[in-house]
């Protein structure tokens, strides 16, 4: 019996260690090639705010500047944004910004509040000379700072049109519960690159409509790996209740226009979705909301749809 449980105890070392050696293995291989990954795929533009670099990707002419926000924790928002912004480019100047802890931009620990993203939004933009007012189009937690933004700053805020943006007060119904900092462990390992090298063929759906290149949902894939529970995005996660708290019961402005287009799965899944979105509403003169046939990430299927509506909406309201 003995013998048996000093082998049992032996087996039982030789994985620890096993797992312990893989694991250095993976972070040590996963921190060499994230920096080179991202010198070799960087797509758009550099710039400086706050002392760090922030990704931008600025696209179009047009005497209108629509700002592409994204949803909390999307990987790639240049990659995410990429058709929609190619079609509202033919009539339109448009901007997609990448947050600290996305896509190509540097991480930060900077709080997530309202007030601190609004304003590395408005620094990105002078930093990169382009005048407003803007034209904020958020998807998903943008909402949330696009209202913020407009609130604050009316003067620089020329209509909101959101892709199935989150309401400050649905966190009234339901609370986010916090994320563990420990899960940025994951992302130090190398543990989410790992995911995505044993599912390589995983399908997220982004690409039913075959709007994106087979290189772009490569770059997205390695930036999940980059940027799946990083620093950034788990503070972020973390400010969801406050950020939203902090605007509990607004309104938009009574003269700023809004589209909003929410996606027919979050509606059939939630059955506040239209409500909350009713009640942010002051003047429904040149405030609308639009319910499309499609997932949360509306823009992976509805581009076409959206960029069409998007145009008959400026012309008619913004003109």
């Amino acid at each position: 019996m003995k013998k048996a449980l000093k082998i049992t105890g032996k087996v039982l070392l030789w994985i620890f260690w096993i797992i312990v050696g893989l694991v250095i293995i993976s972070a040590v291989t996963h921190n060499i090639l994230k920096p080179m990954e991202k010198k070799k795929y960087i797509i758009g533009q550099t710039i400086k705010v706050d002392g760090k670099n922030m990704q931008t990707y600025v696209t179009g002419s047009g005497e209108k500047t629509i700002v592409l926000l994204s949803g909390l924790g999307t990987a790639s928002p240049i990659i995410d944004f990429m058709p929609l912004a190619e079609r509202l480019s033919e009539d339109y100047k448009v901007i997609i910004l990448e947050y600290f802890g996305y896509g190509f931009s540097d991480t930060t620990k900077e709080e997530r509040s309202n007030d601190n993203i609004v304003n590395e939004v408005r620094s990105a933009l002078q930093e990169l000379e382009i005048d407003g007012p803007y034209i904020l189009m958020p998807h998903s937690i943008s909402g949330v700072y696009a209202m913020y933004y407009a609130i604050n700053y009316p003067d620089e805020v020329e209509a909101i049109i959101g892709i199935d943006e989150s309401i400050p007060n649905q966190t009234k119904i339901n609370k986010d519960s916090n994320m563990s900092p420990y899960l940025t462990l994951l992302n130090t390992f190398g543990i989410i690159r790992d995911i995505t090298y044993l599912l390589p063929n995983a399908d997220d759906g982004m690409n039913k409509n075959n709007y994106y290149s087979a290189e772009q949902v490569k770059i997205n894939k390695m930036a999940t790996a980059w940027n799946s529970v990083n620093v950034s995005v788990i503070n972020e996660f973390n400010m969801v209740n406050a950020n939203t708290k902090e605007l509990y019961d607004m309104k938009y402005p009574n003269d700023l226009p809004v589209l909003t287009f929410l996606a027919k799965n979050s509606v059939d899944e939630d059955k506040e979705w239209i409500t909350l979105h009713e009640e942010v509403i002051s003047n429904s003169v040149i405030q609308k909301i639009k319910t499309l046939y499609g997932e949360h990430y509306l823009h992976w299927t509805n581009a076409d749809n959206i960029t069409q509506m998007t145009k008959e909406f400026i012309t008619t309201y913004l003109n």
